[in-house]
């Protein structure tokens, strides 16, 4: 690609091709690639993100983003969701299916005169230290947070959390967007992206446990956005055949709200942290006919979450507590004090870990 003849000592450099990416900030046109309509994020790494929106496949020539801002508000999307998502304006903030051959990736600048990389140092060491974490950040996590809200933010870059097949039952790699670190380090409401992550910790501690080996005793199936249907059915089975007599724990995000499945010798435990919810029915009815048993535990009493807001992290401790317990009875123990609810210090706990573990993979 030619250099700007205006700035020649500024190297134009092709983006990478398709599918060799993590998460990127785009643009997106319609009708022709000129037409530029809005900006935001695709996702083009293969994996559930890549592959699905909202739960559906995507359909050939068409890729998963993420609408954060508009160029022409009042342009129609490709794909509308009739009588709720039909204009630019109205999928801010939303995620669609957007054909590929609209997907504009920025290009790359690499400054070649030292005395302009020095002036981006300054601007992003000034930017750095203008930010003031808030008093939920704890002081270990403050460099985290402001490199979450410069650097992240800034270059639309994410935290990779590579997950071998043991983990999931597939080889997946997690994407940590700024936002999801960004909500984690505020103690404020977390998503898919900071669950999956907490699994990966503490399977990464299952054979550092001494005189146990806790991967032949517990699993974990992915929390991603899943249609009940012969697709989950057969992962849910795989991963039951994979060790017939382990925990397998599943966050299940149910009307905006994560649950915690646990299924066990055949019995499905569905862990709410919040009481008097719509027990899922579907989400059970499609368990049942995964794991062919007919003796599910409804509503199984478990410890409740302290506020509105914190489910995600009461499914991180039920993991936690379920896990490190030697005896396997907490399930029963519950039961029998159903009115214990975790404290925020509680929940807490989770959260440092998580964050712990993010520090320490970058």
């Amino acid at each position: 690609m030619a250099v700007d003849q205006e700035d020649e000592d500024v190297a134009i450099v092709d983006p990478p091709p398709l599918g060799k990416l993590g998460p990127r900030k785009c643009e997106m046109a319609v009708d022709n690639i000129e037409n530029k309509v809005a900006f935001g994020v695709a996702y083009e790494e293969g994996g559930e993100m890549s592959t699905t929106i909202h739960g559906v496949p995507l359909k050939a020539g068409f890729i998963h983003v993420r609408v954060d801002g508009s160029i022409k508000g009042d342009a129609l999307v490709p794909v509308p969701v009739v009588g709720e998502i039909e204009t630019v304006d109205q999928a801010i903030g939303s995620h669609l299916a957007w054909p590929r051959d609209m997907i504009i990736f920025s290009p790359t600048v690499e400054k070649k005169k030292k005395a302009k990389v020095q002036g981006e140092l300054q601007r992003v060491h000034a930017l750095f230290n203008s930010v003031n974490p808030k008093e939920d950040v704890p002081p270990r996590f403050r460099v985290l947070y402001k490199f979450s809200k410069t650097m992240m933010k800034e270059s639309g870059s994410s935290i990779p959390v590579p997950c071998d097949a043991q983990v999931f039952g597939m080889e997946r790699t997690i994407y940590l967007l700024e936002e999801n670190v960004t909500v984690l380090l505020e103690f404020n409401m977390i998503g898919q992206a900071v669950i999956s992550t907490y699994m990966a910790y503490l399977h990464s501690g299952f054979r550092d446990t001494p005189g146990r080996d806790l991967s032949s005793s517990f699993a974990f199936l992915h929390p991603a956005t899943y249609m009940l249907n012969d697709k989950f059915n057969a992962y849910v089975v795989q991963r039951l055949k994979e060790g017939v007599n382990r925990m397998n724990f599943m966050p299940f995000n149910y009307n905006l709200h994560w649950i915690l499945v646990v299924i066990w010798e055949s019995e499905i435990f569905i862990l709410n942290s919040l009481p008097h919810y719509p027990h899922p029915d579907e989400l059970e009815k499609a368990l049942m006919r995964a794991v062919r048993a007919h003796n599910a535990e409804l509503g199984r009493r478990c410890p409740k979450q302290p506020g509105g807001t914190e489910c995600g992290y009461a499914v991180m401790r039920f993991m936690k507590d379920l896990v490190e317990d030697p005896d396997m009875k907490l399930l029963d123990k519950w039961a029998a004090r159903s009115r214990k609810t975790y404290s925020n210090a509680d929940l807490d706990i989770v959260r440092l870990e998580t964050l712990d573990y993010i520090q320490s993979i970058m």
